[in-house]
């Protein structure tokens, strides 16, 4: 039988003392996002960029008294438009991995949750990824973890996106998905009563302990004193219950 295990870490803040006590000078930052990754980010109807990323990173400008827009980019180019200063910041369901340590600098984390696998295999069934097709969306930290980690006879299928998979699981044309657990829950809880139902067969609680160090606001490397205003805002939303506020907003389940 295959448990699910729920382990949720909200953030770890390593800042203890106020780096910035006195007034800051406003500043613009230029955020870069992907804006097709429900509940994280997404155009409203009015095509506006909304979500939780967008509503964690306008809570801490709004704290760290910086003016703050942003603007929709492909995901597999994000990291790639700091270095240029065609962007300031990134925000985007980023795991903070050590490969993009080595290109760009992170806030601390604001987000830390496993990914799941998902199948249609009753939840009695032992679950294996032997020989099975995994679905992943492309060019991000899950399908690098598959890369290093997924048994060698089972078959890693690159998708456009998450939810592209899952709409394949369901069509059987692939064996099992693997993602974000919000937008997995996000999608599960929209399925029809007459669909045989998708379930999330094991956590995988590793990914957060040895792969990923959580979500980050990515800056181009050595922009310290962006980042620093990044923590100490992510630190001072933390300790006013606004983050508390928008976490509950996106995820009440939880």
């Amino acid at each position: 039988m295959a448990f699910v295990t729920r382990k949720f870490v909200f953030i770890s803040i390593l800042l203890s003392t106020s780096f910035f006590a006195q007034a800051l000078e406003n500043i613009q930052v230029r955020f870069a996002t992907d804006a097709n990754y429900y509940p994280f980010e997404f155009l409203t109807k009015d095509k506006k960029i909304a979500g939780f990323d967008i509503d964690i990173a306008s809570a801490i400008c709004a704290e760290m008294k910086m003016t703050c827009s942003f603007e929709h980019h492909r995901f597999d180019g994000l990291l790639l438009t700091l270095p240029f200063g065609r962007y300031d910041a990134v925000i985007a369901a980023l795991d903070i991995t050590s490969e993009r340590l080595d290109k760009v600098d992170f806030s601390d984390s604001y987000y830390k949750v496993p990914p799941v696998f998902v199948s249609k295999e009753q939840l009695q069934t032992p679950f294996s990824l032997s020989g099975k097709l995994i679905g992943v969306q492309a060019n991000t930290s899950n399908q690098n973890y598959l890369i290093k980690s997924a048994p060698e006879n089972s078959y890693i299928v690159p998708y456009f996106s998450s939810k592209a998979a899952l709409q394949d699981l369901q069509r059987q044309k692939i064996d099992v998905v693997f993602a974000d657990f919000e937008v997995v829950n996000n999608f599960l809880s929209k399925q029809i009563e007459q669909e045989q139902p998708l379930v999330i067969s094991r956590t995988e609680s590793v990914f957060v302990e040895q792969f990923s160090k959580g979500y980050g606001i990515a800056v181009k490397k050595g922009n310290d004193d962006l980042r620093l205003r990044l923590n100490e805002g992510l630190k001072l939303i933390v300790e006013n219950g606004t983050y508390k506020q928008i976490y509950d907003q996106y995820f009440p389940q939880n």
